[in-house]
C-alpha cells in the first residue's frame, strides 16, 4: 500500500520534477563522469593502476608484473594485445576451481557469450566487476530520464534472459550477463525488489515455449500503462510488435475476461506466477479493438498511447530494424543502450539523437588501435591510444581491461570515433571486427549487407521481414542472397530484389562492384526462405544457451549450408 501511494504521487509529478529529481539522483555519478570525460587520460590512468594493484599476487599479474607498473608506458610494454585464445586458458583453471588465477576474487558467476570456434566464452563475474560495469551506466540512465521522464509513471515492454544455464566443475553459476546485472529467480543472489517496472514477473521468461512466452509477455503488458519499450536488439521490438499484431484478438479476449489463453502451454511453475497475475482490463481490450477496425492491425501505440519511447542499439545493423521501428511504433524517439557487451560497457549515449556515447571513461581501460593495424598487433606488447587521441571519421578496434579478469582483450570490436565530449571521444559500434566475407579481396561486411537490402526494400517496395549473405565457392564462386519476406514473391518480383539487392550491395562497396566488373565474382544467386526462418533461427539460438535478449538475426554467414538450413 505505501509503495502503491509513493508510485501515484510520484507519477502526479510534471517531467520537468520528475527530471530534476533525476539529476539529484545521480548527482555524484554525473559529477564524477563530466570531470572524468574533462580529464580522460589521468581517469584511466588512475583505472590502470588500480587494476595491477588489485592483481599483482595473481598468476597473471605475477607473469607480467602487475607490481611494477607504475604507468601506461609500462602496462603497454608488458602485457601484449590478447584474443580469446591466449586468455581461455587462464579461465579453464578459474572453471575447474583455481584461484588467484586472473583476478583476486572468487566470481560468483560466469557470464557467457558466442566464441569465435563456436565455444562460449566465460567472463568471470564478481560484484567488482559489476561495480565498474554500472558506474558508467548511471550515467546512462540519468539521460534516459531526462529524454523519458514519463516513463516511470507505468511499465517497460520488453523481454529478459533470467535463466542460469548450468554450473561449472566448481559449482559457481553461468549463464547470460544480464542475470547478474537484474538478478535472476534462479540465482541464489538474486533479492526480488518490491519496485519493478517490469509487466511481468521475470519466471515468465524462463518458459520453454516461445510462442506462449511471447503471448503473456504482451498479454500482461497489454493490462498495464507500458511507457517505455526497451530491448537490446532493435530486432526484438519488431518481434513485439508483431507478436502484438499476431496474438490482438486472443488479448483483447482475455482483457476481457480472463481465462489465461494458452496457460496450459506453460511449466506448472511458470503458470503459478502467471496466472495470479492476469487481471482484466476493458478499456485496453476496446483500444485494441477499435484499431483493428481502422487499419486492420494493431500497433503498440494504439494499445499504449502515453508511450514515451523506445531504447535499443542503433549502431551496426541496427538501421535496418530501425526503418521497421519508424512503422511499427510511430513518432517515438529511441535512444541507443550504448557500445555494451558481456564483457563490459563501452559508451554512454547523453541524448535519443545518433548512434553515439561518450566512452565510458569512468568504468574500464578501454584502449584503441586502428582498424587496419589491429590484426598485426595481436600478440605483442605495443602501444596503443586512450580516448583524449581519436581522430573523427576514424575506425579503431577496442582493447579492454577489466575486473573481471581480461587485460589489453581485443574484443573484436570496431568503432568509429564520431565527434567529442569535453575532451574524450564520441563513438559508435560499426561491425565486428573479421565478420566478413572476402573471397577476392572484397571485404564485404555485416553493414554492407544492410545497406544494400535496406535500399532494396526501398526501391522494390517488397517488405523483407529478414535476409543474410554467404558466399557459393563456384567457379566463378558468386554471393548467396536470403532473404525471408511477408508475401510470397513471383518470380518477377524475386528478380526485382536480386537486382536491387546486387546494386545496393554495389552502391555499400566499391570493391564488390569491382569484383563483379571483373568478372571474379559471378551474379549472385537469390534464395527465398521459408517463413519463419529467423524466428526459427531465434528459438534454436535460445535453446541452444544463448541470451534471447541478445540475440540478433545473422546477416554474414561464412557457411551456406548454415544459410539456406535457416
Amino acid at each position: 500500500m505505501i509503495l502503491d501511494a509513493a508510485l501515484w504521487a510520484l507519477g502526479r509529478l510534471p517531467d520537468r520534477a520528475l527530471a530534476s529529481g533525476a539529476r539529484g539522483l545521480f548527482r555524484r555519478s554525473w559529477t564524477r563522469f563530466e570531470h572524468a570525460t574533462h580529464h580522460p587520460r589521468e581517469a584511466q590512468i588512475e583505472r590502470m593502476r588500480i587494476l595491477a594493484s588489485r592483481a599483482s599476487d595473481t598468476v597473471f599479474g605475477k607473469e607480467h608484473g602487475f607490481s611494477e607498473l607504475a604507468d601506461l608506458a609500462a602496462w603497454q610494454s608488458r602485457i601484449p594485445i590478447r584474443g580469446w585464445e591466449d586468455v581461455e586458458p587462464y579461465i579453464a583453471r578459474m572453471l575447474a576451481g583455481e584461484k588467484g588465477v586472473l583476478i583476486p576474487d572468487e566470481p560468483f558467476f560466469y557470464a557467457r557469450s558466442s566464441g569465435t570456434t563456436g565455444i562460449p566464452k566465460s567472463i568471470p563475474v564478481t560484484p567488482v566487476y559489476l561495480a565498474e560495469y554500472r558506474t558508467p551506466r548511471r550515467v546512462w540512465a540519468r539521460q534516459v530520464m531526462q529524454a523519458f521522464p514519463g516513463l516511470v509513471r507505468g511499465k517497460i515492454l520488453g523481454v529478459h534472459s533470467p535463466r542460469v544455464d548450468g554450473r561449472t566443475a566448481s559449482g559457481v553459476p553461468y549463464g547470460s550477463i544480464t542475470v547478474a546485472m537484474s538478478g535472476s529467480p534462479q540465482l541464489e543472489t538474486h533479492k526480488p525488489s518490491a519496485f519493478s517496472l517490469d509487466p511481468s514477473p521475470r519466471a515468465l521468461f524462463l518458459a520453454e515455449d516461445f510462442e506462449a512466452k511471447y503471448y503473456f509477455a504482451l498479454r500482461m503488458a497489454a493490462q498495464s500503462d507500458v511507457r517505455l519499450a526497451a530491448a537490446v536488439n532493435p530486432s526484438t521490438l519488431v518481434l513485439l510488435a508483431k507478436k502484438l499484431d499476431e496474438h490482438a484478438e486472443a488479448i483483447a479476449d482475455d482483457l476481457e475476461n480472463p481465462r489465461g489463453i494458452m496457460l496450459d502451454r506453460l511449466s506448472p511453475e511458470v503458470r503459478a506466477a502467471i496466472e495470479p497475475r492476469l487481471r482484466a482490463n476493458k478499456a485496453a481490450a476496446e483500444r485494441i479493438r477499435a484499431a483493428r477496425r481502422s487499419s486492420g492491425h494493431v500497433r503498440p501505440r494504439d494499445l499504449w498511447p502515453s508511450m514515451v519511447g523506445c531504447v535499443c542499439w542503433k549502431g551496426g545493423s541496427a538501421p535496418f530494424y530501425l526503418a521497421q521501428l519508424a512503422k511499427l511504433y510511430p513518432e517515438l524517439p529511441v535512444m541507443d543502450y550504448g557500445f555494451l557487451a558481456t564483457e563490459g560497457g563501452f559508451s554512454i549515449p547523453l541524448s535519443p539523437q545518433g548512434a553515439s556515447g561518450v566512452a565510458a571513461v569512468t568504468g574500464h581501460l578501454l584502449e584503441f588501435v586502428p582498424e587496419d593495424e589491429a590484426d598485426s598487433m595481436r600478440g605483442k606488447a605495443v602501444p596503443a591510444m586512450l580516448a583524449d587521441e581519436l581522430e573523427p571519421g576514424r575506425r579503431y578496434r577496442v582493447i579492454i581491461s577489466g575486473s573481471h579478469g581480461l587485460y589489453r582483450y581485443d574484443i573484436n570490436d570496431v568503432i568509429e570515433c564520431t565527434g567529442r565530449y569535453n575532451n574524450t571521444a564520441e563513438i559508435a559500434f560499426v561491425h565486428k571486427g573479421g565478420n566478413m566475407l572476402s573471397i577476392t579481396g572484397e571485404k564485404v561486411g555485416e553493414r554492407h549487407v544492410v545497406d544494400a537490402f535496406s535500399q532494396a526494400a526501398a526501391v522494390t517496395g517488397i517488405p523483407l521481414l529478414g535476409f543474410a549473405v554467404s558466399v557459393e565457392l563456384l567457379e566463378p564462386p558468386r554471393y548467396l542472397f536470403a532473404v525471408e519476406t511477408r508475401d510470397p514473391l513471383s518470380s518477377e518480383d524475386q528478380q526485382r530484389v536480386l537486382a536491387a539487392a546486387e546494386a545496393g550491395l554495389r552502391d555499400a562497396n566499391l570493391e564488390y562492384a569491382a569484383k563483379r566488373d571483373s568478372l571474379r565474382l559471378g551474379p549472385p544467386r537469390l534464395v527465398v526462405l521459408k517463413p519463419g526462418a529467423f524466428e526459427r533461427y531465434r528459438a534454436a539460438r535460445v535453446r541452444a544457451g544463448a541470451a534471447e535478449s541478445h540475440v540478433k538475426p545473422p546477416h554474414v554467414m561464412r557457411d551456406p549450408a548454415a544459410l539456406l538450413a535457416l
